[in-house]
């Protein structure tokens, strides 16, 4: 499976269990990278995506244990260490500031791959968004 985070500077993913920010610029890039393939989300991230009304976004609570190979996954709320030996390639965008947060994004994670992409593009929320891809 193929890792989806949005992190902060200091790897922060979320805080009291909601997320640090959403953007529809970065939707845009998921919906993207994720062509052709399945994205698969937790109801609670699945709100996001409802008004690009997309087919192909699969919504179930144990979506981390659900995806397949090549499928990708977007991860808010979950602790992805314990899918580590799954990942095939993990897409981080990182919103360039610093947020409260009491989970993590591990960066031990990111040590397998290579970095074989970096975008910077402007969103709807932060004025610099910065998307690295990651793969084996």
């Amino acid at each position: 499976m193929n890792l989806i985070i949005c992190i902060e500077d200091r790897f922060g993913m979320a805080f009291n269990n909601r997320r640090l920010s959403m953007d529809k610029a970065v939707r845009e890039k998921i919906l993207e990278a994720a062509a052709g393939k399945t994205l698969w989300v937790r109801s609670y991230s699945r709100k996001q995506f409802e008004e690009e009304g997309e087919a192909s976004v699969r919504t179930d609570d144990q979506f981390l244990e659900k995806a397949g190979d090549g499928e990708y996954c977007f991860a808010e709320l979950e602790d992805v260490t314990p899918y580590k030996d799954r990942l095939e390639g993990i897409v981080l965008f990182r919103w360039n500031r610093r947020y409260p947060a009491d989970l993590y994004f591990d960066p031990e994670l990111l040590k397998p791959f290579q970095l074989v992409k970096t975008e910077e593009f402007p969103g709807s929320s932060h004025e610099k968004i910065t998307m690295e891809v990651y793969s084996l």
